[in-house]
């Protein structure tokens, strides 16, 4: 017992995690290409716009009296919504500056591609989300290279095969598209009963159907936490896309402090340094280098949580070795 309690204490915290994500990154700076390309793409690229549908969906809503005028939000929203944004997907893709309402400024003036189908809207979402997480089994799978050319095992590491990198990349997209598919199904499961019994609750009261509602709340993001690792045990090791699911949830389990610590530090950091840039953004080429930023230190920190789940999970795999070589001698 005091054996791995040594060796947990010996674990990197979560700065000097965060301190390693950093380095490793500057080492291999080309990490960062393919959240750049995305993020360049999304800001001066073509934009698939569904203004036509927005807006007649708009002027067919019944006047009613209200203390705020929602239609000039929803003309904005019809003018600057891209719809190629599905290309980074939330909380499984590529991070990206370039996510939220286009900019209304840019150095050059990009291509409006108008569409005006709730079938093509849909259709678009569905292939573009695909698309996108395809990148990302490309971005985890280099994150994943880079550690393994870095690591431990370093020197015994295989050398660069494109084809066994195809065929990784390739599963990881699929075990990626059935994690989103696993989270949507979570989410419809827990949102939309939570929705009909804070519904009924308000009726009652006020207070408790905002309780409920907050309580359906930290219930989703709770258990999405729980599985917050799932992309790196089906990236660094790589696991089948069930045995993944659990080593998440045992790893964040068994490291709870540190765990939280690190998504709260990898929110903030992420949040903060999206506010900041977008804030400085003058519409001029200069955007160029805030999106460069953006790619370099959102690949640090996602480096930062392929290196915790590594260490984690070696050390994991250690102790259940030291308990099953203990406990034949204790028998």
């Amino acid at each position: 017992m005091a054996q791995k309690q040594t060796k947990s204490a010996a674990l990197p915290g979560v700065f000097a995690t965060l301190g390693n994500g950093f380095e490793l990154t500057t080492r291999y700076l080309w990490l960062i290409v393919i959240p750049a390309i995305l993020d360049v793409f999304l800001w001066i690229g073509p934009r698939l716009s569904f203004r036509p549908l927005i807006e007649s969906q708009s002027a067919q809503l019944p006047p009613q009296p209200m203390l705020v005028d929602v239609m000039p939000l929803l003309e904005m929203f019809a003018t600057r919504l891209n719809h190629f944004t599905y290309l980074s997907v939330s909380l499984l893709g590529v991070p990206a500056l370039m996510t939220g309402l286009s900019p209304e400024r840019t150095p050059i003036q990009p291509i409006i591609i108008e569409r005006s189908g709730w079938g093509e809207w849909f259709g678009f979402a569905a292939l573009f989300t695909l698309g996108g997480l395809l990148l990302a089994a490309v971005y985890f799978c280099l994150i994943a290279y880079a550690q393994r050319r870095s690591g431990p095992a370093a020197g015994v590491a295989a050398p660069f095969s494109a084809a066994r990198f195809i065929a990784r990349a390739a599963r990881t997209w699929l075990r990626l598209a059935g994690l989103a598919v696993l989270l949507l199904i979570l989410v419809i499961v827990i949102v939309f009963p939570v929705a009909i019994v804070a519904g009924f609750a308000s009726l009652l009261s006020q207070a408790i159907g905002t309780f409920v509602a907050f309580g359906g709340v930290i219930l989703l993001i709770w258990l999405l936490m729980f599985f917050s690792y799932t992309p790196q045990g089906l990236t660094l090791n790589p696991r089948k896309f069930l045995p993944a699911l659990g080593e998440s949830v045992l790893i964040f389990r068994n490291n709870l402090p540190q765990s939280l610590n690190l998504l709260i530090v990898v929110i903030l950091v992420r949040r903060i340094l999206g506010f900041i840039l977008l804030s400085v953004d003058v519409g001029t080429w200069l955007t160029g280098i805030n999106l460069l930023a953006h790619a370099y230190i959102n690949t640090a920190v996602l480096m930062a949580m392929f290196i915790f789940y590594r260490d984690r999970y070696v050390s994991y795999l250690q102790g259940m070795q030291a308990q099953a070589v203990t406990e034949p001698v204790k028998n």
